[in-house]
C-alpha cells in the first residue's frame, strides 16, 4: 500500500517541479559559460564558444554580422530549450493527466 502511495502520488508530483526547473538551469549555465567566454575567463583558445566569437566580432564593429550570427544562434538555442522543457512540462504534468481521464 506503502508502495503504491510513492508511485502514483507522491512520485509523479514531485518529478513535474524538477521537470520544469531543469530547462531553465540549462539555459542559465549557457548563459554563464557565454558570458564568460566574453570576458575571457571561459574555455581555452583553442576551443570555439559564442563568446569568444561575440568578443572576436566586436573588434570589428562595422561588420555587424559578426556580433549577429553568433547572438542569433544562441538566442534561438535557448528559446528552443525553454519550449521542449515547457513541451516535457505539459506532457509529464499528473494534473492535465487527471483532468483528461
Amino acid at each position: 500500500k506503502n508502495r503504491t502511495i510513492i508511485f502514483k502520488h507522491i512520485l509523479p508530483n514531485s518529478l513535474t517541479p524538477v521537470i520544469s526547473f531543469a530547462p531553465f538551469a540549462i539555459v542559465a549555465d549557457i548563459s554563464a559559460l557565454v558570458s564568460l567566454d566574453f570576458l575571457g575567463f571561459g574555455l581555452p583558445p583553442p576551443t570555439p564558444s559564442w563568446g569568444q566569437l561575440v568578443r572576436q566580432g566586436m573588434t570589428d564593429i562595422n561588420n555587424w554580422w559578426l556580433v549577429a550570427v553568433p547572438l542569433g544562434a544562441m538566442f534561438l538555442t535557448l528559446i528552443a530549450i525553454v519550449f521542449i522543457g515547457e513541451a516535457i512540462r505539459e506532457a509529464f504534468d499528473p494534473k492535465v493527466y487527471s483532468r483528461l481521464r
